[in-house]
């Protein structure tokens, strides 16, 4: 009982003695993100074919041997360039993984698909095998 009479008269006080934060200091903390953060979709079993390059979409020439995507049309978005020329993607098949730029529109690819330079599709895999299936997303 004691205890309880102490304990009771002993809590008030040790509460006021400990130092809290104000609003002001969270507001701060809130508020210290400058850098712009994006959330981009992982997509596997993703359709990787290839084809021959040239005047791209974004408005660049390229050539066989460059890593360099077509994005589908649904993500391609619209406009000139589109909202997604020259970003980078990571992309991986089999334990590889290599980096490329989207410079082009696929308009037979499906959601998620990408067509792939000759130069790129065979880092992954050999023409023969004509279509792949791999992952990707975009680079940080």
């Amino acid at each position: 009982m004691r205890f309880g009479i102490i304990l009771s008269l002993v809590l008030p006080i040790a509460a006021f003695a400990y130092p809290t934060t104000s609003s002001a200091d969270n507001y701060q903390l809130a508020n210290r993100n400058t850098g712009e953060v994006e959330l981009h979709k992982r997509f596997s079993n993703s359709r990787w074919t290839f084809y021959n390059v040239g005047l791209g979409a974004c408005g660049k020439v390229n050539i066989p041997s460059d890593f360099v995507v077509a994005l589908n049309s649904a993500q391609y978005g619209q406009g000139f360039p589109g909202p997604n020329c020259f970003k980078k993607i990571t992309m991986t098949y089999q334990g590889k993984t290599a980096t490329a730029t989207i410079v082009d529109k696929c308009p037979g690819c499906p959601v998620g698909g990408l067509d792939l330079s000759v130069g790129l599709f065979t880092f992954f895999a050999p023409e023969s095998q004509g279509v792949i299936f791999g992952e990707w997303n975009f680079s940080a």
